[in-house]
C-alpha cells in the first residue's frame, strides 16, 4: 500500500500525515500497552544516550547506563575543576532535546533512504555497551539495536519503518516532558531549576517546543522532497526508496 502511495505526486506528504496519526493513535487512543510502549525503549535509549553524549562532550566521567523498558538513567561524575554549573545544565537539558533531534535525524535520513544513517544508528547504539550496568540494560540495548538492524535488512520496508520510528520518537519527545508536571521533587526540570533559578515549568515548555519544532521541520523536509519530485520531468522515473 505504501508503495502505491509513494508513487503519488504527494505520496511522501501523505505518508508523513498517515505515520503521524498512527503514532499519535498508538500513544493516546489505542488503549493498548503493547502498542503504546512497543517502541518506548528506543526513545528511552535516545534520551539517556543524549545525556551520555553530553557527559562525554563536556569532558566528564560517564560511569554507567541503566535502561528499563519505559525509563532509564545515566550515572556520571562531573569534575569539580570544570565549569560545574554550566556543564550540569548542558547534561540535564540534553535528554529530551536530544531525543527530539535524534527523531528528526532518523526521519530526515530515512526519507532519502540513507544507508549511512542506518550504520551510524547501529554503531552509536553498540558503543553504549561499554557503559551498561547489567543484564537488563544489555538486553534492552540489544532490542534497540535489533530495531535499527531491522531498518537495514528490511530494505524498502525498513526505510518506511525508520521513517515511522523518527515520527514516533519526536511525538514521544513532545508529550513525555508534560508528565513532569506531576513531579516537583525529582527530574531533569527540577535539576535545571535549581541550577538556573528559573521555574521548572519553563524547561518543560522549552522541551515541548523543541519537539514541536522538530516535527515541523520533518514536515518541511517532506514538503521540500515532494516539491522537488513534482518539478522533475514526467519522463524521469522516481528513485526507488531503498536504492
Amino acid at each position: 500500500m505504501l508503495k502505491h502511495i509513494q508513487q503519488h505526486p504527494k505520496g511522501d506528504l501523505y505518508i508523513f500525515i498517515f505515520f503521524t496519526f498512527l503514532a499519535f493513535w498508538m500513544h493516546h487512543l489505542s488503549n493498548s500497552a503493547v502498542l503504546s510502549y512497543s517502541l518506548k525503549p528506543v526513545e528511552v535509549f535516545l534520551h539517556e544516550a543524549s545525556h551520555g553524549v553530553a557527559v562525554l562532550l563536556t569532558g566528564n566521567f560517564f560511569e554507567s547506563l541503566h535502561l528499563e523498558w519505559r525509563q532509564g538513567h545515566v550515572m556520571s561524575r562531573v569534575y569539580l575543576d570544570n565549569d560545574v554549573r554550566m556543564e550540569r545544565i548542558i547534561i540535564s537539558f540534553s535528554g529530551y532535546a536530544g531525543a527530539s533531534l535524534w527523531g528528526l535525524l532518523i526521519y530526515a535520513t530515512s526519507i532519502y533512504a540513507s544507508k549511512v544513517m542506518k550504520v551510524v544508528l547501529i554503531v552509536f547504539s553498540a558503543f553504549f555497551f561499554l557503559y551498561i550496568d547489567g543484564i537488563t540494560t544489555g538486553l534492552i540495548l540489544s532490542f534497540v539495536i535489533a530495531v535499527f538492524v531491522a531498518g537495514w535488512y528490511l530494505g524498502v520496508a525498513g526505510c518506511y519503518f525508520l521513517r515511522f520510528l523518527g515520527i514516533f520518537v519526536m511525538l514521544n519527545s513532545i508529550y513525555s516532558p508534560t508528565y513532569l508536571w506531576s513531579y516537583d521533587q525529582i527530574g531533569d526540570h527540577i535539576s535545571l531549576s535549581k541550577l538556573t533559578l528559573l521555574p521548572s515549568f519553563v524547561f518543560i515548555l522549552i522541551w515541548v517546543a523543541i519537539g514541536l519544532y522538530c516535527l515541523r521541520l520533518a514536515y518541511k523536509i517532506t514538503l521540500t522532497k515532494t516539491r522537488s519530485m513534482n518539478t522533475q520531468s514526467p519522463n524521469v522515473s522516481q528513485r526507488p526508496l531503498g536504492s
